[in-house]
């Protein structure tokens, strides 16, 4: 089945089941098909596989800095708390809501994550200091999926 049947049997099944958004991923594909109002839209992306992680503490991509494996998996992870498209600022050009080395506490807004057309502020969780930022600005992210790993004050 192509890409255009399987989008028609989505739209199909959702019409069916009175559906306002259905998702399937095979491989390397995802579709998602979603009803706003009496439209329908729909969206196929392919998936790549992650990118080996720089083993140089550089910095890359901006201020995004990338740690080796060994490093960073000693530094707890603030993940996203839902799915939708991660913002590092509030708007285009504006200064990013925490960037590596800043400090945060607890109730420091880390970045936005809109879903449905609603910006959603992420807090940091905990105290520390940004050591790497996991996610590219205005990409889409997945629940539970690690943004920044930062190193908790002592």
């Amino acid at each position: 089945m192509d890409i255009i049947d399987k989008v028609k049997h989505l739209i199909t099944l959702m019409n069916d089941n009175e559906l306002a958004e259905i998702e399937i991923q095979e491989k390397s594909t995802k579709i998602r098909v979603k009803k706003s109002g009496s439209e329908i839209s729909h969206t196929v992306s392919t998936l790549h596989p992650p990118q080996p992680v720089n083993n140089n503490p550089e910095l890359e991509d901006g201020n995004v800095r990338l740690l080796g494996a060994k490093e960073s998996d000693k530094y707890p992870e603030i993940t996203a708390p839902m799915v939708g498209t991660f913002y590092r600022s509030s708007s285009p050009g504006s200064k990013p809501y925490a960037d590596v080395g800043d400090k945060v506490d607890q109730d420091t807004v880390v970045c936005i994550i809109e879903a449905m057309k609603i910006m959603n502020e992420v807090k940091a969780g905990m105290s520390g200091e940004i050591v790497e930022v996991l996610a590219k600005d205005s990409e889409p992210v997945e629940y539970g999926q690690p943004l920044f790993h930062i190193k908790p004050a002592s």
